[in-house]
């Protein structure tokens, strides 16, 4: 912290967390008697109501005729300045608000260091290399007062006691140069607002001489601010020169909005309010002003960071029954760690974390992380508060269309995500009343059913390469190289025996009939903990399909379009060619063949029973039970067991994920609800 007279001073960032951490550890450590603002007086009842909203979002609004758009304050507890509000409000200490209000506003971003080295340095330590990167300008003494007489000549000259920026109006009063020069300059207003806030402080200093005074305001301003106070170059009466008034309104933001006016990771924000109402009620047991032994924690926002993947991680197991191996998670955090390094940043901002989660994982997943990102269970709608309505860049008030950008104009990620949107209902309940019209006459997406033939053509003749593995024979090299040399067996035995050996390769009568594959055996005690309750029977449209026989979740539960509806399979059996198959989830198939009552048992029993050609595959975790073997011999078939873990898992995900779409009209549209996927 800062020190000037009886002043403590915090330069922040705004809407930055790590500043927030440092007031509130100097708020403690010094408690003030009261607290200034770098805000706008005639914003001070909207925005401390906006506080007591806490913890819900609001945001403060109004619109800049200049520069035709809406500009906005958000009210969020990642703030330092709001935070010091907040205290002030908890603890019953008068706050200040010390800035000018302007419009037509329009400062530069400037690139600064990333504040998460506050972690290992003191504020003023920050502060000092800060200024000395940025290099603030310090006006000599001679230059202020020629400054001075220039401001109070434009004061008298074109303001007449009133603040011109106010209204569109007012700009009668200036010659097109200077209006051109004074008015569109940040640099001019961001002088008459640090001559306006010296000032303020100048006259807060002097009513309070005796008290401990909290000083909060942006990074850049002290500096100028405290040369203005120390040489005594305060311009003369300029508070009371602006009567200022604006047509502001306060809005409520829901948790879909966030990211579009936080900096901060929303469901970090989260973390940090309930880390703060936890550590507020132990504070708030000791005696006021006696908090010198306090050791203020703080949360570490990579530790955040890993407990939101770690949530995604979980539902995305739930969701997709997939599991992230722990090499894919250690690549995805050292690339979330990586990524702001290209922008000379430490910390990683929400983009960052998606971007990395799709590059790493998937899109599935990538989706999965930009909803926990961006939970905030706080931002809910409130009947006492009208909530704003976003649209792309803009936002829809009073059925305009406007743009938003912040009074203070920060670099914030803009989160257009490299993902294809998801789709929305333009009513709600439209895709649900699609399907419901057709649901008993399901078909098969196309583009799933040519990948999942190609998949299953692929295990055929995969099986085939290992039967016949199985059967080369190896001889001693005697009147014949038979099928070749075997150059394994004969460089094993060289060194002793001297011999050569050759391969005999044996044919292989038949083919590859009926292919399993078994994801999850879904074996519960009841019917009412299935995973995959829906059993269905699925019959070629041509000669080049298979007839399928699969247990999936119920079609209809994940509606991903209108009539479009996303499964999971659990166990799938491909018949092919397609032949007369008997449905065999009916209760008459079971009482004929009770060996098959498990869902993936019925599967391996209905390709045993059915198989016309001499070899079926089995793809599973494990091997089928002794007893199907001993079946397939008495019919004279052979079971090629393929464990899963030996597929490529990406064509495995696809395999097992698929869409149903109620009749045959939705396949004209169905691709732009679905999404292209890696197989």
């Amino acid at each position: 912290m800062l020190k000037y007279k009886n002043l403590t001073i915090i330069p922040t960032y705004h809407s930055n967390l790590d500043f927030v951490y440092e007031l509130r550890k100097s708020f403690y450590q010094n408690p003030p008697d009261l607290i200034c603002v770098e805000f706008p007086e005639n914003l001070k009842s909207l925005i401390i109501e906006g506080v007591h909203r806490f913890p819900s979002i609001s945001l403060v609004l109004y619109y800049d005729e200049m520069l035709k758009q809406q500009l906005f304050i958000p009210i969020i507890p990642s703030d330092s300045l709001i935070e010091s509000i907040r205290l002030a409000q908890e603890y019953g200490i008068p706050v200040e608000f010390i800035d000018l209000f302007v419009k037509n506003y329009s400062p530069e971003n400037q690139i600064l260091p990333d504040s998460y080295v506050l972690n290992k340095l003191s504020l003023d330590e920050f502060y000092n290399i800060v200024k000395k990167e940025l290099k603030f300008e310090v006006i000599a003494e001679s230059k202020y007062q020629k400054e001075k007489f220039e401001q109070e000549k434009k004061l008298k000259d074109h303001l007449d006691g009133e603040f011109l920026l106010e209204s569109e109006s007012h700009l009668k009063n200036f010659s097109g140069a200077d209006a051109q020069n004074w008015i569109h300059s940040s640099k001019e207003i961001d002088t008459l607002r640090n001559h306006y806030m010296a000032a303020k402080l100048n006259e807060v200093m002097k009513k309070n001489p005796d008290r401990q005074i909290l000083v909060v305001m942006g990074l850049a301003h002290w500096e100028r601010i405290k040369n203005l106070l120390e040489h005594g170059n305060i311009l003369e009466d300029i508070t009371t020169s602006f009567s200022t008034s604006v047509d502001a309104k306060l809005f409520n933001i829901l948790q879909e909005d966030l990211p579009r006016i936080m900096i901060e990771t929303p469901n970090i924000v989260f973390q940090y309010e309930i880390f703060r109402g936890r550590q507020k009620k132990v504070i708030d047991k000791l005696p006021f002003r006696n908090y010198e032994e306090i050791d203020l924690l703080k949360i570490n926002q990579f530790n955040s960071i890993k407990i939101i993947l770690q949530r995604a991680v979980n539902q995305y197991k739930q969701e997709y029954d997939e599991k992230i191996s722990l090499h894919k998670l250690k690549s995805l955090f050292q690339y979330i760690r990586n990524l702001p390094l290209i922008e000379n940043r430490i910390t990683p901002v929400l983009f960052d974390i998606v971007l990395a989660s799709k590059s790493i994982i998937n899109d599935n997943f990538a989706w999965v992380v930009w909803d926990e990102c961006k939970l905030y269970p706080f931002a809910k709608d409130d009947d006492n508060l009208d909530s704003l309505s976003f649209h792309k860049e803009g936002i829809l008030l009073d059925g305009k269309y406007f743009k938003l950008r912040r009074t203070i104009p920060l670099k914030i990620q803009r989160i257009k995500l490299p993902l294809k949107p998801k789709p929305k209902e333009f009513k709600k309940g439209q895709w649900r009343t699609i399907w419901d019209k057709n649901k008993w006459n399901l078909v098969s997406y196309l583009p799933e059913d040519l990948f999942e033939e190609n998949y299953f053509h692929h295990v055929r003749t995969r099986s085939m390469n290992l039967l016949k593995d199985e059967n080369i024979r190896t001889h001693e090299f005697t009147s014949t190289l038979m099928d070749g040399i075997d150059f394994r067996e004969t460089i094993r035995n060289w060194a002793f025996r001297k011999k050569i050996f050759v391969k005999e390769k044996r044919t292989i009568l038949g083919e590859v009939d009926s292919v399993i594959i078994i994801f999850n055996r879904d074996e519960t005690a009841t019917e009412t903990d299935e995973k995959f309750p829906h059993r269905q029977m699925w019959y070629a449209e041509h000669l080049k399909e298979s007839d399928l026989a699969f247990y999936s979740t119920y079609p209809g539960i994940d509606l991903v379009g209108p009539g479009i509806s996303r499964i999971e399979l659990g166990g799938v059996v491909s018949f092919f060619p397609p032949r007369n198959i008997p449905d065999i989830w009916n209760g008459k198939f079971l009482k004929n063949y009770p060996l098959g009552k498990k869902k993936a048992d019925r599967l391996l029993l209905a390709a045993l029973l059915f198989a016309q050609k001499p070899f079926i595959t089995y793809v599973a975790k494990n091997k089928p039970a002794s007893i199907f073997y001993s079946m397939a011999a008495r019919l004279r078939v052979k079971i090629i067991y393929l464990p899963l873990d030996r597929f490529n898992p990406v064509s495995l995900r696809a395999l097992r994920n698929l869409h149903v779409l109620a009749g045959k009209k939705i396949r004209s549209y169905a691709h732009k609800y679905i999404h292209k996927r890696r197989y």
